[in-house]
């Protein structure tokens, strides 16, 4: 268990260090636009545990919080907690695909998750 910790944490390491600062990344996106893409970010990583959708999904997330200052980590905890009740990565009735990818957009989009992102 400790070295699954310690290597998500060195993976996590890595993917902030790595990032793109934040004008290489971005610079047309409103702040809700800015909003919608962390949301997106923390969802999919959610759907996709442990894969490199999931590393990538760290990047944006770092890149884009930077960016916006004024989300802080009890807000991104608030918004992986609903993405986590969200289940993205459940199987749907469709030929038993899970749709995680659309499900994320709209996850997105919901009241609760802009809120929570800073969004009035």
């Amino acid at each position: 268990m400790r070295g699954a910790i310690l290597r998500g944490l060195g993976a996590t390491a890595l993917v902030a260090a790595c990032a793109p600062a934040a004008t290489e990344s971005q610079g047309r996106e409103t702040p809700a636009q800015m909003r919608r893409i962390v949301a997106q970010a923390i969802c999919l990583a959610e759907a996709y545990p442990g894969t490199a959708i999931a590393a990538d999904s760290a990047g944006v997330v770092a890149v884009y919080q930077g960016t916006l200052g004024t989300v802080t980590a009890r807000d991104l905890a608030a918004v992986r907690a609903m993405a986590k009740e969200a289940r993205p990565s459940a199987p749907t009735p469709v030929g038993d695909r899970n749709f995680a990818i659309a499900r994320c957009v709209l996850f997105a989009e919901r009241a609760d998750v802009a809120r929570a992102l800073g969004e009035v």
